[in-house]
């Protein structure tokens, strides 16, 4: 399963998907592409050895933080999970789309109705160390998610807890499921561990092992070394690896305590890029811009409105409807975010498989039409201009981090507001203070939004009524025609029924308008000029830039 990148200081972890809140905002783009013109990519160079031309590229990068723990089903930094998608593989991996593809196994089945998964593994995988990849591996890997001491992710333990893993020759797993559960695959990205290395490791006793900084894995790099003074790791690339082999011999890793840090690490020759810019670096990037590109692909993740539907002021739809036609996203992200946005609507990803708007309801910036709603509904303005209904004021306060950022997008939406007659009084708090009150539904709109969001489209656990009073459905929305379609699209493992139901959701979501989506995120990193090959293609978590490494060249 992919792990959720913070952007914010709070993180909601429960049930069957982990979602990072991101209460102070970063405000990001979506899918805009580089701040200085990308190199152009090269063609796949295929299987085989690489050129003897580019055999010998090194690439350095700068990453903020230091790392701790390179097993992947313990990685929990950003630099842990970097270097850990590098050095392991799982059983498929994501293609940033809402699907998976073959990793670790070649094929894979879907049996008895969508409960039971039959893997078929890749033959003639080596681990880095040389001794042969089996389903003992597999076995062993989720074995240790099981056990009741595991210390890792709580929900993906849960999940695989539920699952009864079967291994009935060296290049077959059978994953037998309780019940139908259509996102499944998302579980089965998680990174094979060596059961010849550490099959007398208990569950509890994994944070301990050295293999944490010393791993073995049979992705397409492989740990080289750490070099303490440098406060630096080196990958080599694995000449055995069973997919395509990348033409980059090493990787560098230097670590550094800060962005600012990092960045004059770049500008003055020491490394080749930077694993992530935060957008309020951004303006400092300028100091790099001669000798990297800035990448910005998107990254699963939107900001969004949400209304408290026990509020009275949100009660009626029509309110809503109103409110969606009065926001202009567009000057949200010029004025508020700088450009670094890109407006949106819809719960579900526009890069997903489930994404259409067939049948649902626009909202276009329509000021005009928003107020003739509002006198339609008997939302009147008094002498003030502020609109009221039968002794209820039009007007709310909205809940957001003290982020400038996140900020300045709430008073832009104060303003937007304020033009049909509806007054908004912005509360900025912090972070921690901004997601206890959403935890505890102590608000009437919130400013907030999730980043790191399951390769899988399925939304259920933000929008199913089962999840308004304790779950991640803050806003408190219920609708038996959306409860329906979110429930079924979890029950089959066939896409097009999903993508049928996740339509009629997307559809009853629009009409009902439980929130406003506003932009979707972007994921910042910069690379040295020197190297082509690298993509644009959306992320489903920040190490997903390294999707296609194999194709990294660099210039001498």
């Amino acid at each position: 399963m992919r792990r959720f990148t913070p952007a914010g200081a709070f993180a909601l972890v429960g049930g069957a998907l982990v979602l990072l809140l991101i209460g102070l905002g970063v405000a990001v783009a979506f899918q805009r592409g580089a701040l200085s013109a990308p190199t152009p990519l090269l063609p796949s160079p295929g299987r085989g050895t690489p050129s003897p031309t580019l055999a010998d590229g090194v690439y350095r990068e700068a990453l903020v933080g230091t790392p701790t723990m390179l097993d992947p089903l313990l990685a929990s930094s950003q630099p842990d999970r970097d270097l850990s998608a590098l050095i392991f593989s799982g059983l498929t991996k994501t293609d940033g789309h809402g699907g998976n593809q073959p990793d670790l196994a070649a094929s894979w089945k879907i049996e008895d109705g969508g409960k039971r998964y039959v893997f078929t593994l890749r033959q003639g995988v080596t681990w880095q160390d040389g001794q042969p990849f089996t389903s003992r591996d597999v076995l062993f890997t989720i074995r240790l998610l099981q056990d009741p001491a595991f210390p890792g992710d709580g929900a993906l333990a849960d999940l695989w807890r539920t699952v009864d893993v079967q291994t009935p020759d060296d290049h077959t797993v059978v994953c037998t499921l309780p019940s139908v559960y259509a996102p499944f695959l998302a579980y089965t990205t998680i990174g094979i561990l060596p059961a010849h290395l550490l099959a007398d490791v208990k569950a509890g006793d994994l944070p301990n092992e050295a293999f944490n900084l010393k791993p073995v894995g049979t992705g397409p790099f492989a740990f080289a070394g750490l070099d303490t003074d440098k406060v630096e790791i080196t990958l080599r690339r694995n000449d055995h690896y069973y997919g395509q082999r990348p033409h980059l011999r090493e990787l560098h890793f230097r670590f550094y305590p800060s962005t600012p840090d990092a960045l004059r690490g770049v500008q003055s020759g020491t490394v080749d890029g930077i694993g992530y810019i935060p957008q309020e670096y951004l303006p400092d990037a300028a100091s790099i811009a001669d000798t990297a590109n800035i990448y910005g692909p998107s990254i699963a993740g939107y900001t969004a409105l949400f209304f408290n539907l026990k509020a009275p002021v949100f009660a009626p739809r029509e309110v809503r409807q109103a409110l969606a036609l009065a926001v202009n996203r567009d000057e949200l992200v010029k004025q508020a975010l700088g450009g670094w946005a890109t407006a949106g609507s819809s719960p579900i990803l526009p890069t997903s498989w489930a994404y259409t708007t067939q049948g649902v309801t626009q909202y276009p910036f329509d000021p005009e039409r928003a107020k003739q709603t509002l006198d339609q509904a008997g939302w009147k303005p008094g002498p003030d201009g502020v609109r009221a209904k039968g002794g209820q004021a039009l007007a709310f306060t909205l809940v957001t981090s003290n982020d400038p950022a996140r900020v300045a997008v709430a008073n832009l939406l104060a303003q937007q507001f304020g033009a049909i007659g509806c007054t908004v009084t912005v509360q900025a708090v912090a972070p921690d203070q901004a997601a206890q009150q959403l935890a505890q539904r102590r608000f009437e709109a919130a400013l907030f939004g999730w980043e790191g969001l399951a390769s899988d489209p399925d939304p259920y656990q933000m929008w199913h009524s089962s999840q308004a009073d304790s779950g991640y459905n803050f806003s408190g929305y219920s609708n038996p025609t959306a409860d329906d379609a979110l429930a079924q699209a979890r029950q089959t493992t066939d896409q097009a029924k999903r993508a049928q139901d996740y339509a009629t959701f997307l559809k009853t979501f629009s009409e009902d308008v439980p929130s406003l989506i506003l932009y979707y995120p972007q994921y910042h990193f910069a690379v040295s000029k020197r190297v082509s090959g690298v993509s644009l293609d959306p992320l489903d978590e920040p190490s997903d830039r390294f999707r296609t490494i194999a194709d990294w060249t660099i210039q001498k």
